[in-house]
């Protein structure tokens, strides 16, 4: 026994020589000193001179650091949470394929990232100095007082990735060659924006973020960044309420063209109806007011619009309580089309037609009035001029404003909640109404009325449905705000089509006999439309 242990104790200087003969201690020591720095920093410290040397040196130097160290094997990891690197040596090997550097990073808004570097971009870092591997160092970072601009998003996770290949610079790479940095996260409601920190141009000055060169993936809890060139990269959260420049654009097209031609077809309806005295019943009625409604909708939303630019901030208030009106009329109205289609499909009408058209009418428009004017009554400011943030770049915008309202309580709850009760009502009538018609076997071309029942999906408003997908889905969402305005803004031009095929449909039917009460009933609603 003595014997065995002696041989140990004769190996243990050998081990220990063996330990770090290259000097990766030396990197250890480098990153705890610099966390220590940067706690140092993130400390309160008024009575402290301003620090002018930028932390963003540091990391500088690390990476320097990591560039130049001897290690055995072929890869290394240093650091741990706050600060650490992943260093591979390029040897003729790892040439023959794309290089994927991946960490479980178990935080709480991200739970790992890859980062996949191509075998072009690993060819640049051989030979970065004679008789030497190439070096690829993967650097992450997590610190409040390290990346920081005058008007930075927050950074998801508070991770900085930053890459280095050798001592060569990598830029302008082609889309298959592309450096690609995933991200998988806990975050949902954001838009992503991958950029890359460029460091200022003066000592003291202050860096920023830069979009130059990446492109951004985002599908779900999953976020990609693709781009052209070596450096610090992040990803920077922008709010879900916030929307880019491009989009902003093509959006603002979409609404202004359609509201005027919804306006248009709307007024074009009413006035066909108004000529048509003697197949006019309380339905159509009911129809008018809807289409006076979506009328009213879209221009006050061009009113709004204008009066934001233009006007003072009476006339602001005016227009955005107008708007606001215009809304809540044309949601009640859609939940009046969903009740009385119900009742002409299910129910058999009394005598009191007259009547009813007025109860229908007080709720129609008087509950919106009194609505308005309970909120303007409590607080006059809570109409005027709303604005929200238009991004070229994360840190240069310009601010787009309406007339609307001011208090982001009152559209989150009020708006929503209004909306959904009107939604999930007139899913449930329309629901009601296709399951009665597909109940009657033996009426031909059932699936017809189907059809022109899903077709009043319009009339009933679901398509404002789309908005709840938008909040909710954060993969389709831009579809979804696309769709929301395209179909929304066109309500009453597609209305006017609707109408146009039932009109053109009843003169073809009729002749047709029905067979039964229940169909007798729905052949009378769509010949009186």
């Amino acid at each position: 026994m003595p014997f065995y242990l002696l041989l140990l104790l004769l190996q243990l200087p050998a081990v220990w020589g063996e330990r770090n003969p290259d000097g990766t201690n030396d990197v250890e020591t480098e990153i705890r000193r610099i966390e220590s720095k940067l706690r140092n920093l993130e400390m309160p410290q008024p009575s402290r001179s301003v620090i002018r040397e930028d932390p963003f040196i540091y990391l500088q130097h690390l990476e320097s650091m990591l560039t130049e160290t001897q290690f055995q094997g072929l890869h290394k990891r240093f650091g741990r949470s706050k600060i650490f690197a992943n260093v591979h040596k390029i040897v003729p090997e790892t040439l023959k394929k794309n290089l994927s550097i991946e960490e479980i990073v178990q935080d709480v808004e991200i739970n790992q990232f890859q980062v996949t570097l191509s075998k072009t971009v690993l060819a640049k870092a051989k030979g970065a100095k004679v008789n030497q591997e190439g070096r690829v160092v993967m650097l992450a970072a997590t610190s409040p007082v390290l990346f920081q601009d005058n008007d930075s998003h927050p950074i998801l996770g508070g991770k900085v990735i930053g890459i280095s290949v050798g001592n060569t610079t990598v830029h302008g790479l082609l889309p298959k060659e592309r450096i690609s940095i995933t991200f998988w996260h806990n975050q949902r409601n954001f838009t992503p924006w991958c950029v890359f920190w460029v460091m200022g141009a003066k000592p003291g000055d202050i860096g920023k973020w830069n979009t130059s060169g990446c492109e951004v993936k985002h599908r779900g809890n999953q976020t990609t960044c693709l781009c052209d060139h070596l450096t610090f990269f992040a990803v920077l959260m922008l709010p879900s309420s916030d929307i880019d420049k491009v989009h902003q654009e093509y959006l603002n097209i979409v609404s202004y063209v359609g509201c005027i031609i919804s306006a248009l077809a709307s007024f074009i309806t009413i006035v066909f109806l108004c000529l048509r005295k003697k197949q006019r019943d309380h339905i159509v009625y009911v129809h008018m007011n809807l289409l006076w409604a979506i009328f009213l909708l879209d221009m006050s939303f061009l009113i709004a619009v204008y009066v934001a630019l233009e006007g003072g901030d009476i006339a602001c208030k005016a227009s955005g309580m107008l708007l606001h009106f215009a809304m809540l009329a044309c949601l009640t109205w859609m939940g009046i089309e969903g009740y009385n289609l119900y009742r002409l499909v299910i129910q058999v009408f009394n005598s009191y037609m007259k009547c009813l058209l007025v109860k229908l009418s007080l709720i129609g428009w008087g509950l919106p009035t009194l609505i308005i004017c309970l909120i303007f009554g409590i607080d006059q400011s809570y109409y005027g001029l709303s604005s929200f943030k238009v991004y070229e770049s994360p840190g240069n915008y310009t601010i787009s404003a309406i007339c609307w309202i001011t208090k982001m309580e009152i559209n989150s709850f009020l708006n929503l909640g209004y909306l959904s009760l009107v939604f999930l009502f007139n899913s449930i009538m329309l629901t009601i109404m296709v399951y009665e018609i597909l109940r009657l076997k033996h009426q031909k071309r059932h699936w017809g009325y189907v059809v022109m029942l899903l077709g009043l999906s319009c009339v009933l408003g679901i398509p404002w449905g789309l908005v709840f997908f938008a909040i909710a889905s954060e993969t389709f969402k831009l579809v979804a705000v696309y769709l929301f305005t395209i179909i929304n803004c066109l309500q009453g031009f597609f209305i006017f089509l609707w109408y146009l095929a039932k009109v053109w449909q009843s003169r073809r039917s009729n002749s047709m006999q029905c067979t039964s009460s229940n169909s007798l009933k729905l052949q009378s609603s769509n010949s009186s439309i």
